[in-house]
């Protein structure tokens, strides 16, 4: 970012006055400022980097390269089994890149003060506000819609994934098989994109679907439906989106600013 962020850049990206920022920023008891607004203010301080003294911008290059991961709890062991793949899979290439992963219960209510940034993984919009007040660093949504522009969030291009499915199929009806999700506005929008979709969350859920088209993105499903399906199987989680993945990540840590904060893979 060329020019230094202003106060009136927090004021307008957080929607309150600059007053309020001022206010703030010099932690004012004497004025009833509401815990919402204060905690959007200073999300949006972290996020653009406002630094009103050199003691605040040390913060931002205090970098530890050590990330956390959050996820939902999981309803059933293919929950689980999918969770625990995608940390393997991420684990594994944020090493590559120098950076370390460390996984936080789904109970975790508190300040994480030892990483740069939260990755919360296929959770609530309520889990990632609930994260998002009581941290300050940098959250990111993966497999999740947040819908707040504070926040950058990977998901899947459905709408391509759509047209894949269909490619492979030749035209021939197909179901979208996955996991259930927590996440209500994902659910919604899926459940408007596919015509035939199916969240799955035990493994009786998968027993009437033998000989069917299936599509399915997760791989402890493939492993399963596989053998008595025709499966398109395209992973939901590539060597691609976690490259997204982690310029996000960069980018959030380095306050960049940027048009587009959902990013579609």
């Amino acid at each position: 970012m060329d020019r230094k962020v202003t106060i009136k850049d927090v004021a307008r990206e957080a929607g309150v006055s600059v007053a309020t920022v001022s206010y703030v920023v010099n932690n004012r008891t004497d004025l009833r400022i509401s815990d919402a607004t204060r905690k959007k203010v200073l999300q949006v301080i972290n996020l653009l980097d406002y630094t009103p003294n050199q003691a605040a911008k040390a913060l931002a290059t205090n970098r530890k390269d050590l990330l956390a991961i959050f996820t939902s709890p999981a309803c059933s062991i293919l929950k689980k089994a999918e969770q625990l793949c995608t940390i393997q899979f991420l684990s594994q290439f944020l090493h590559k890149k120098n950076f370390s992963l460390i996984y936080l219960e789904h109970d975790y209510n508190e300040k994480c003060e030892q990483a740069d940034a939260i990755i919360c993984y296929d959770v609530s919009s309520a889990c990632f506000r609930q994260l998002g007040d009581n941290n300050f660093i940098p959250l990111i949504a993966l497999d999740c819609m947040v819908n707040d522009p504070l926040f950058f969030q990977i998901n899947t291009d459905y709408k391509l994934l759509s047209k894949e499915a269909q490619s492979f199929f030749g035209g021939e009806p197909y179901r979208y098989v996955l996991l259930q999700t927590d996440n209500k506005e994902k659910e919604a929008f899926l459940r408007d994109t596919f015509a035939n979709i199916l969240f799955v969350s035990s493994f009786e859920d998968l027993h009437p679907l033998s000989g069917e088209n299936l599509l399915v993105t997760e791989s402890s499903l493939n492993s399963l439906l596989s053998e008595q399906n025709k499966v398109c199987f395209i992973p939901s989680l590539s060597e691609e989106k976690a490259k997204v993945l982690l310029q996000c990540i960069e980018n959030a840590l380095q306050r960049t600013l940027i048009d587009q904060h959902h990013v579609l893979v």
